[in-house]
């Protein structure tokens, strides 16, 4: 009784900026892991505790309110009424059974006695307030156990704020090999005394479930920090204060597989790696770069597909190649021959972009708008400046914007009014493109099957920008495991 008086007076004395609710959870492991979860919430009113799908119900074992009560599995919600402005729940939770029934990459997954979840798929969410509630997390995990997520840190706990668990991103549970990697800030590599710049590291924690060997661990943590390191070459800062990384066995698989990012409360992603990776294979790929880009951008709403997957569709191969991993025709080669997929988009406008238009008509979109970024300042800045200069003002990975908050925070960072130029262009009304024409001012052309690049083009001047970056910024190699 004292301890859960004790515990209203701290929940009802914190400032109004910090939490709402208290997550206390104990990860253990005994035939499958099991989570013991711990809710307290300040509220007046009653909350109702949902589970995200009647399989996740099914495998809440039990739960009762902070009197100790049991409540039956209730499909719709736990409805748990206040006591002394605190609403206490608890229930058990089958974390095993419920990966192994999903048995899904968008969601849940188990590898040896290890997991990774949405964090929707194990923690209930609370309904009854008339805001976002602030969660903070902590965890206690068996020996041998543990936990992370891309959630930032709050002292010992995880805080998700400003999202709903239905949209936080991935967890890891169990045992499984886990690391965190130093990174650099974001813009703290910009050139020159910047005020108010921030310097310092970030973290990049990297899970690897059950099913590599230690050859293959050790070449994943190589490829993963060698890649983390081109990202921050790019973006003059690594593109999150911290993340989480999962790399997910798939024995089946050749090569690399399946990538997705979700941003919700802190970047998280996770990437199938096949049984017969190896090293030349891995640097080969593209679906890493590709998702940690997706990490420096906020979620776009509305119709908005076909600029985050255009962006990055069209920074991956540049960033691999000013790390030396591709050359510069290899790169207008990869456009060339993909760029017509995503044309047909313009006319009908961007925002109707379906399947490959939403990769390849943003690929274009960004582009023109490279180009016209470095016309507009004499190439003094390009595309990285916009991206960059919109994730250095706080819009990270972790958060939602428009497509217009978005533009307009790029201009003033790039000094011209480029990208709405472009959306006003191209999205708001539909304009159609001609590939040709674009490829003759920029010089580039395939003769007998090779990239031929003509320095005497239009914007050639321009286009020699684009991969190599602008004269006083040359780009910054990032060496092979086998090369010099």
């Amino acid at each position: 009784m004292f301890r859960t008086m004790l515990l209203v007076a701290m929940l009802l004395c914190t400032p109004a900026w910090a939490q709402d609710c208290t997550v206390d959870g104990n990860l253990t492991l005994s035939d499958g892991l099991k989570l013991d979860i711990v809710y307290r919430c300040r509220s007046v009113g009653a909350l109702t505790f949902q589970a995200e799908g009647d399989l996740m119900v099914s495998k809440v074992l039990s739960f009762r309110d902070g009197s100790g009560a049991s409540q039956p599995i209730a499909p719709g919600g736990w409805r748990v009424e206040p006591v002394n402005g605190l609403v206490e729940a608890r229930y058990r939770y089958d974390l095993t059974g419920y990966a192994r029934a999903v048995d899904s990459p968008p969601k849940a997954q188990q590898r040896g006695e290890g997991v990774i979840s949405l964090l929707s798929g194990w923690l209930l969410e609370p309904f009854g307030y008339t805001h976002l509630p602030t969660i903070d997390i902590r965890m206690a995990a068996a020996p041998g156990l543990v936990f992370a997520s891309g959630l930032p840190r709050v002292g010992d706990a995880w805080r998700l704020a400003g999202t709903t668990t239905r949209f936080a991103g991935y967890t890891v549970l169990g045992r499984l090999d886990l690391q965190d990697l130093a990174v650099p800030l974001p813009g703290s590599l910009r050139p020159g005394e910047i005020p108010g710049a921030i310097k310092g590291q970030g973290v990049l924690r990297l899970a690897l479930l059950d099913g590599f060997s230690a050859g293959q661990r050790s070449e994943l943590v190589d490829w993963v920090r060698r890649t983390a390191e081109a990202e921050a070459n790019y973006w003059q800062g690594f593109t999150a204060r911290q993340m989480l990384l999962v790399l997910v066995p798939v024995p089946k698989r050749r090569g690399i597989g399946y990538g997705r990012t979700v941003p919700g409360g802190g970047p998280t992603v996770m990437i199938e790696v096949g049984a017969d990776m190896d090293q030349r294979r891995l640097f080969d790929d593209w679906v890493l770069v590709h998702e940690l880009i997706h990490t420096g951008m906020a979620f776009i709403r509305g119709r908005s597909t076909w600029f985050m997957e255009g962006a990055a569709t069209y920074v991956e191969p540049i960033i691999r190649a000013r790390a030396g991993w591709k050359t510069e025709e290899e790169v207008w080669r990869e456009w060339v021959t993909n760029m017509p997929q995503g044309a047909s988009a313009f006319a009908r406008g961007l925002g109707e972009a379906s399947g490959r238009e939403n990769y390849w008509g943003g690929a274009i979109f960004m582009l023109l708008a490279d180009v016209d970024i470095r016309r507009a300042t004499d190439g003094a800045k390009g595309l990285e400046d916009c991206l960059g200069g919109v994730l250095w003002s706080g819009l990270d990975g972790s958060q939602r914007a428009t497509l217009d908050a978005f533009a307009a925070i790029c201009d003033r960072a790039i000094g011209t009014p480029a990208l709405r130029r472009l959306i006003d262009r191209y999205v708001v009304s539909a304009r159609p493109v001609d590939l040709a024409v674009i490829w003759r001012d920029l010089g580039v052309a395939m003769v007998g099957g090779r990239v031929v690049l003509d320095d005497s083009a239009p914007d050639a001047r321009w286009r020699k920008m684009i991969v190599t970056g602008p004269p006083g910024r040359p780009p910054k190699r990032v060496p092979l495991p086998w090369g010099p």
